[in-house]
């Protein structure tokens, strides 16, 4: 085991600690030198969802204000009716729609951020390029700093944990292994991107998406002949990694149901 990925709990962090602690003593005693200490990365399913999560309470609190909103002006609207005086509650209704706009305004807000948030935490950049640490690190850091409030504090948390964009490192350094020409690497990793996006491109997309794999083998071509080989161990380290332990959620999401339906069996 090199490698783990999990959420940030504290006892799954504890058991990869409990697990290194044997691997540094063999280092130290020398028995096997070629013992590394296993690494961990947080999930980025679990920090998209804490996102996800935070970003539909506010849309819940905007939407849940609007009807209160609406509800003092059908109020005001019956007073009318009535020939009664409303001044009392037509500044009330002032109020509410006053506060149904800011939680709205703020949940647009938010979304865009959350977007791009999500673009950091991804692979490739809109132009194809690998992302590095340091590029989604400044990007991941700049949308920190628009989500103000304490519900986002544990989001914050997890954005600003070294863990975060640890499959970057990973993926940058087993793709320097099998291709250490950094311009040939560049040129292959856009490649495989644009030929991803090419086969789930809609119509109006595939000519621009065409051209730009054409240009980039055209590319490889120039920066080296036999590049085919190259390409195919790139496609295996990109088609090989993980950001997120998707497949024990899917088993999860299965097992949690029946987990659920035997609380009620006897």
């Amino acid at each position: 085991l090199e490698h783990v990925v999990a959420d940030g709990g504290t006892g799954l962090e504890k058991g990869v600690k409990l697990a290194n602690e044997p691997r540094h003593t063999q280092v130290q005693d020398q028995e096997e030198v070629s013992v590394t200490p296993i690494t961990m990365g947080l999930d980025v399913f679990h920090s998209q969802r804490e996102l996800e999560r935070v970003q539909r309470c506010q849309w819940q609190q905007a939407a849940h204000q609007m009807e209160v909103a609406s509800q003092v002006d059908a109020k005001v609207a019956k007073l009318n009716c009535r020939g009664q005086d409303t001044r009392g509650v037509t500044s009330h209704a002032a109020r509410a729609w006053r506060k149904a706009e800011r939680l709205f305004d703020e949940a647009v807000q938010s979304e865009e951020v959350v977007e791009q948030i999500k673009a950091a935490l991804s692979w490739f950049d809109a132009d194809g390029h690998l992302l590095r640490r340091s590029e989604a690190q400044a990007q991941l850091d700049k949308m920190s700093e628009k989500l103000s409030g304490s519900q986002w504090s544990k989001v914050r948390r997890l954005l600003r944990d070294d863990r975060t964009l640890s499959h970057l490192d990973r993926l940058e350094k087993d793709l320097a292994e099998v291709v250490p020409q950094p311009l040939l690497r560049e040129s292959l990793t856009r490649l495989w991107c644009f030929s991803q996006r090419l086969e789930q491109a809609r119509a109006e997309e595939v000519g621009r998406l065409g051209s730009l794999v054409a240009m980039e083998r055209l590319l490889c071509d120039r920066l080296c002949s036999q590049w085919h080989e190259a390409y195919w161990e790139v496609e295996e380290r990109l088609r090989q990694a993980v950001r997120a332990s998707s497949a024990v959620e899917g088993v999860n999401s299965v097992m949690r149901m029946h987990q659920g339906r035997h609380r009620h069996v006897s």
